[in-house]
């Protein structure tokens, strides 16, 4: 995820529960514009590390919903009924992240009425909304959720933006692609790598060499250029930090396809384009279509 999102911390142990995870999303697209990460039965070591963990550090907000797990009896006679311990465990990295990062991190937190306190939250304020049934976390979430449409993403986030035609050559309205890595971290990003992976189509209206390494490509229809700090300066904190810029010509890609117009221009508004950035050993992509970069910019 390249854009703004919220991740969504809630049970997957019964289908009410995933229900609710998947409603709890749609509303926080709806609500919000903003998308949303539910990470629905990743509970395996690999997805943890590239899922889980991946989304909690890169998220803009939180909500959790904490279930009842069962009961269970201290050694002093008392009985306690406990939350899920994934969800123990995310709301932990997530206080490491307000606390420890001293990152901005807004939660909204639903506890069940039986579920005691206990672990970290003994320490926190969460001020979690009680609930007795499900429908009661759906019916309070949308006012909470109404403050989150101006949240930004956090971390570091490549970004591929389109422009509508900038002019016109040879009868061929010409285009640009601007490539740049928003840094919202308070460390100055000072090594960097990455990748371009273009429509080769799209460069086909000139054939100039570009300022970028560029290496083979196992699909003829797309070309890939290497970047890392000695082609882009310093990227400060809060700041964002250019990589490149390309024109490109949609009319010279349909032309590339030898298909029929329509058809040419189907295949090419499917094209993706995608930046892939490694910083301090951790990897970083965005991908889009020329169709979704085109309706972006304000096209059609």
């Amino acid at each position: 995820m390249s854009k703004s999102f919220i991740f969504v911390s809630c049970g997957q142990y019964t289908p009410s529960e995933k229900s609710l995870g998947r409603n709890i999303t749609s509303m926080v697209k709806s609500v919000t514009g903003l998308d949303a990460f539910f990470a629905e039965e990743v509970q395996d070591l690999d997805g943890l590390d590239t899922n889980i963990l991946a989304h909690l550090r890169d998220c803009a907000g939180f909500i959790t919903v904490m279930h009842p797990r069962g009961k269970i009896i201290r050694p002093d006679g008392s009985q306690h009924i406990r939350a899920s311990v994934w969800i123990e465990q995310e709301i932990a990295i997530a206080t490491y992240i307000k606390r420890v990062e001293k990152r901005n991190l807004p939660v909204i937190a639903f506890i069940h009425e039986s579920v005691g306190r206990e672990g970290i939250r003994d320490l926190l304020h969460l001020n979690p909304i009680e609930f007795a049934d499900e429908m009661d976390v759906l019916a309070a979430l949308p006012e909470r959720l109404k403050a989150w449409g101006t949240l930004e993403a956090t971390g570091i986030i490549p970004q591929i933006k389109a422009t509508l035609p900038i002019r016109h050559q040879d009868g061929h309205e010409i285009r640009q692609l601007t490539y740049s890595v928003i840094n919202n971290t308070d460390s100055r990003i000072n090594q960097i790598s990455g990748t371009l992976r273009i429509p080769a189509g799209i460069l086909k209206h000139w054939s100039s060499a570009y300022a970028l390494d560029e290496e083979p490509s196992n699909d003829p229809a797309y070309r890939i250029f290497r970047f890392d700090e000695r082609n882009i300066r310093p990227i400060q904190p809060q700041s964002n930090g250019h990589v490149t810029t390309f024109e490109y010509c949609i009319r010279c890609a349909i032309n590339d396809t030898g298909e029929v117009e329509h058809l040419g221009g189907l295949f090419v508004s499917e094209r993706k384009v995608e930046l892939t950035i490694w910083v301090n050993n951790r990897k970083y992509q965005t991908s889009r279509t020329m169709k979704e970069l085109s309706l972006e910019a304000g096209g059609n």
